[in-house]
């Protein structure tokens, strides 16, 4: 069992928050293991705390090990899957305990941070069902996050090679190879390629006047410019890390981290429409119907309230949080937007959503990685990607909990100890 990290903290009057604080002091000093019988008020059961949601499980998907684990509030490990490779980052636990999981391949071409490859499903016995591969040396790789959707598909981000050369001819002002990123959605069964989107189909850019997709990109909001982000040396231009699809509005979420932006796309095209500016709903093929969080990306009016960004994670309400790596300098923060389908991008005027709700701590800070999800009783769970930490904050931002135990974590989820999942368990 791992040494047991985790710090419960409750706030009471002030003249005893003074006390706590003082033993809270020279508890972290000492290791405690399973075995410690210290009464330390700091080391009470979290089940006699009402703020923290003990009625859930944490679900942590760990990229410094092999594994993933389900956690409870004392920090103990109930629940374990070892994956003989290494996490290339997502997991999804579905209803019949069954896990599907993102890993690196063997002798990647493309190794930017979150490389994957492979996806893997392992049923509740930890059998695994299927695993598909989708990278080939450095022309295409799997990345990042996987959907698992409810008619049995896959939906994931991947990066695609262009050569300088190709890369010029879209009008991109440098010369070198960039990885725009595509979605594929692919049946794992068969490895049918059902759906397909691709960033290079839907650029814009004002360096080149010789070139078909030059414009203003300021009055072409639904295009992607592709110089935006024409500083980064490595050729990863987007960096797509994070995506959601609505499939009761048939909408796609993207978090594009070296755009600073949440992308929207139309799902309900054929890939041929994805391909084009027509079709599908929002008749737009495949341009975005939406993007919030850095206008500055499409020379637009607005707040800018990401500044690198991680999982878009939509709520039962209709709202997202994202976790924001750095709206401050070395500081992150955690945005709530209130998001209002049907959507429409207006050039010239102010396309931020509302923001209702942010949290954010001066030793809360990841650069890299990092979600929010919403628990039962309201409170909101916190994996703080590249430093480990993992906090429940309460809806008026009180820290009400965290564990320590995780050097990196990708992204942490909350399980009703009476969910499904939970139960095909057996916990």
């Amino acid at each position: 069992m791992k040494k047991n990290n985790t710090m419960k903290i409750k706030y009471l009057n002030y003249a005893f928050q003074l006390f706590l604080i003082t033993q809270l002091a020279l508890f972290t000093a000492c290791s405690t293991d399973d075995s410690d019988t210290s009464t330390d008020d700091t080391e009470e059961d979290a089940s006699n705390d009402e703020n923290i949601d003990t009625d859930s499980y944490i679900l942590v998907a760990d990229t410094n090990s092999q594994g993933a684990y389900i956690i409870n509030h004392d920090g103990d490990e109930i629940y374990d899957w070892q994956f003989n490779r290494s996490l290339g980052n997502d997991i999804n636990l579905l209803d019949d305990g069954s896990l599907v999981v993102c890993l690196k391949g063997d002798n990647p071409g493309i190794t930017f941070g979150g490389y994957g490859g492979i996806m893997r499903k392992i049923n509740a016995d930890q059998s695994i069902d299927w695993e598909v591969s989708y990278y080939s040396g450095d022309d295409y790789m799997a990345h990042h996050d996987v959907e698992y959707l409810s008619n049995g598909n896959i939906i994931f981000p991947v990066w695609e090679k262009i050569t300088a050369t190709e890369a010029n001819s879209l009008g991109f002002s440098e010369n070198i190879d960039v990885f725009p990123d595509a979605i594929i959605e692919m049946n794992p069964l068969t490895e049918e390629v059902v759906w397909e989107w691709h960033v290079i189909d839907h650029l814009i850019q004002d360096y080149d006047s010789t070139k078909e997709n030059y414009g203003v990109v300021a009055d072409n909001p639904n295009k992607i410019d592709i110089n935006y982000n024409n500083t980064q040396t490595n050729g990863d231009l987007m960096h797509f890390n994070g995506l959601t699809l609505d499939e009761t509005n048939d909408i796609l979420y993207i978090t594009v981290n070296n755009y600073s932006e949440v992308w929207v796309l139309d799902h309900s095209t054929t890939t041929e429409e994805a391909s084009s500016s027509t079709g599908g709903t929002y008749n737009l093929g495949g341009d975005l119907i939406y993007r919030f969080g850095n206008p500055l990306a499409y020379d637009n009016p607005g707040d800018v309230t990401l500044n690198n960004v991680h999982y878009p994670n939509l709520l039962d309400t209709g709202n997202m949080l994202v976790y924001a790596n750095d709206v401050y300098d070395n500081q992150s923060e955690i945005v709530e937007y209130e998001l209002n389908p049907p959507y429409q991008l207006i050039a010239g005027e102010n396309n931020e959503p509302t923001v209702p709700w942010t949290f954010t701590d001066t030793e809360l800070y990841s650069a890299g990685l990092g979600s929010a999800v919403r628990m039962s009783n309201g409170n909101t769970l916190i994996a703080e990607g590249r430093d480990g930490t993992i906090w429940e904050v309460s809806d008026d931002g009180e820290v009400l909990w965290k564990n320590t135990n995780y050097n990196t974590v990708w992204r942490a989820y909350s399980f009703l100890k009476e969910a499904p999942a939970i139960k095909a368990l057996g916990l």
